[in-house]
């Protein structure tokens, strides 16, 4: 319970089954699965996704490339069970919306 993880590194794979998680990474390409209830899971690397029980937190973060540069164009918050969003699915930003990962 009450674990606090982060990492920075690209494509990392983050898990956390504790109730109250805070659960963070600001590597490109991140799998953040959060198992726990009451917890918040956050990506805010490019091409993140997160997933977490009813009534936990996501925060993802949308990039584009502009002139050749990667830019964050969009943060998005939302909360499991309400806002559409559904318990145990992945999720990423897609022109600032929250879309269902395959």
């Amino acid at each position: 319970e009450f674990a606090k993880i982060g990492s920075s590194g690209d494509s990392a794979k983050i898990g956390s089954s504790g109730e109250f998680a805070k659960i963070g990474s600001s590597g490109d390409s991140a799998k953040i699965d959060s198992t726990g209830k009451r917890s918040i899971a956050s990506g805010i690397g490019a091409e993140s996704i997160a997933k977490a029980k009813e009534g936990s937190w996501i925060v993802l973060a949308e990039w584009k490339s502009m002139d050749g540069k990667w830019t964050p164009v969009c943060v998005r918050a939302g909360q499991i069970g309400k806002d559409g969003l559904k318990a145990d699915t992945f999720y990423k930003l897609v022109g600032g919306e929250f879309v269902e990962v395959e």
